[in-house]
């Protein structure tokens, strides 16, 4: 998504349930020349309150959350305001948080051990409509040895309907294929994920972004 260049303050909302974490990074703002924090919240829900009233020019989000995941943040302001840009700042560098969230066309990722100044320029490059990424994340992705990358546009079709709750015949009359040509795909994404059943196969693949809550 191209963001065209914020002139003026840039608005930030911080979410972090950390208070400490999260005050000391308002503070890192505050003496930012160009920048104003306009709001903070320590939970998911509270956060989409608040962006829905300030609309933000960046959000810096955490991954883990008390009630929902970042991930679910993320995805609900991408639909909701897509003019929002995002920044991930996060301790954690797990891959299938990492691709889920670049999935849904984040702008930035960041982990807490950057400095202030990292952040400050990252959420600068943001507004004005560029991406930043921690080259160790970069390198989580790479090295991340996600096999469902494997899997063709028709495999991942087969596990939205199975997602979806339908049955081998229902998926064949849907894709107009074959029932023994329907479960062939099935048997083919349940080995590529490493998955022992079709519920395993599923939870796997909304915890890896493959599937977006309905």
């Amino acid at each position: 998504m191209n963001r065209p260049a914020t002139t003026g303050e840039v608005r930030v909302f911080i979410v972090d349930d950390h208070p400490m974490l999260r005050e000391g990074t308002q503070a890192s703002f505050d003496r930012a020349p160009g920048i104003t924090v306009v709001g903070t919240a320590e939970d998911g829900a509270t956060a989409l309150q608040e962006i829905a009233r300030h609309v933000p020019d960046v959000l810096l989000l955490d991954v883990r959350l008390p009630d929902v995941s970042g991930v679910d943040v993320a995805r609900e302001v991408r639909n909701r305001f897509p003019s929002v840009g995002i920044v991930i700042l996060t301790g954690y560098d797990d891959p299938h948080y990492a691709r889920a969230l670049t999935q849904i066309d984040i702008q930035g990722y960041l982990r807490k051990t950057a400095s202030s100044d990292e952040i400050i320029a990252a959420v600068r490059e943001v507004a004005a409509g560029g991406k930043v990424f921690d080259p160790e994340i970069v390198r989580v992705l790479e090295d991340s040895n996600i096999v469902t990358e494997s899997l063709t546009s028709r495999e991942l079709e087969v596990l939205q309907l199975l997602a979806r709750g339908r049955r081998n015949a229902e998926i064949a009359d849907e894709l107009v294929l074959s029932i023994k040509t329907v479960e062939m795909h099935i048997s083919n994404l349940l080995a590529k994920m490493r998955a022992r059943s079709r519920s395993e196969a599923i939870r796997a693949a909304y915890q890896k972004g493959l599937l977006a809550d309905e």
